[in-house]
């Protein structure tokens, strides 16, 4: 290593070299350079004397390459190339990047935010921005490194991955059980207070779907009561106010805790779930890459 230092010019030299070979003037590659005209001259002397060849022939108005200084122009060149393109790659890679994540308001309530402290004490150099909306167009944004979606896989320009296929069943507070009238068959469901999912997708199932897929038969004068988002359904599940229907891996802090139970192990699989998306043919960034991998263990 020191005989290769040994025969390397002064390094100050090579940027004036580069940049007067390129633009093929001393003065413009001063004001490039931001010194002056005689200091890029200095700079040209020194480094022939140190390669003990003549790099430029000089005229009145212009310079011209010697043979010697259009090789060494290329060698240049191309080294220079390469530093400056590491330099850039690392600057990027240790600058730390504000990721923005996309979920809706189910996913992002229920799920994301009591598991989020989690990742924050793992990697409190990473900063995220969370989107929470049922809207997609608002969780696919272009500013939004990727999201956490509800549907059947298909969304046109971008990768998805499945998290958790979708599985539906009823739950309640232990104490609604009690109180209430026994459950000992899914048509026992009829003569409680149902709290339903109502909103404007089609792929949302609510009672009435749930039902008839079990060959339920559903009555309109049902007891019924509507929500709009399911964050504050389960909330009105907790309250004991009626039989919700949940969703498989977001409820699992509430099940765990036995603040709601299962009345009958009884599901409905729809073949729809939970999705992590991200826009096809961009690359993610470390800290995007870091947190797509905590998503995927977490689930």
């Amino acid at each position: 290593m020191e005989r290769i230092r040994s025969q390397l010019p002064p390094m100050t030299t090579l940027a004036a070299f580069e940049a007067s070979a390129r633009l093929r003037s001393f003065t413009r590659a001063a004001e490039e350079l931001f010194i002056t005209q005689a200091a890029v001259s200095r700079q040209i002397r020194i480094l022939e004397q140190h390669l003990g060849v003549k790099l430029f022939d000089r005229t009145h108005r212009r310079i011209e390459l010697t043979e010697p200084g259009q090789r060494f122009q290329h060698s240049v060149s191309v080294a220079l190339d390469l530093l400056a393109n590491s330099a850039g790659s690392i600057r990027v890679e240790d600058k730390p990047h504000d990721l923005t994540l996309g979920a809706d308001l189910s996913m992002a309530h229920l799920w994301l935010m009591p598991r989020f402290p989690r990742f924050q004490e793992s990697y409190p150099e990473i900063s995220v921005n969370i989107i929470a909306s049922d809207s997609e167009e608002d969780c696919l944004r272009s500013s939004v490194d990727m999201a956490l979606l509800y549907g059947d896989g298909n969304w046109p320009g971008f990768d998805a991955k499945l998290l958790v296929a979708e599985e539906i069943y009823p739950v309640c507070t232990p104490e609604y059980l009690l109180d209430n009238a026994p459950i000992a068959t899914p048509n026992d469901f009829l003569e409680h207070t149902l709290l339903d999912l109502r909103g404007d997708r089609w792929d949302w199932v609510d009672w009435h779907q749930w039902l008839t897929k079990k060959n339920i038969p559903f009555s309109d004068d049902m007891r019924s009561l509507g929500f709009n988002n399911l964050p504050l359904l389960i909330q009105a599940a907790c309250a004991g106010q009626g039989i919700a229907l949940g969703w498989n891996r977001l409820l699992d802090r509430q099940l765990e805790s036995g603040e709601l139970v299962q009345p009958l192990d009884v599901s409905l699989k729809t073949g729809r779930g939970y999705f992590l998306v991200k826009r096809s043919g961009v690359k993610l960034t470390q800290e995007a890459t870091i947190l797509e991998n905590w998503i995927v263990q977490s689930v």
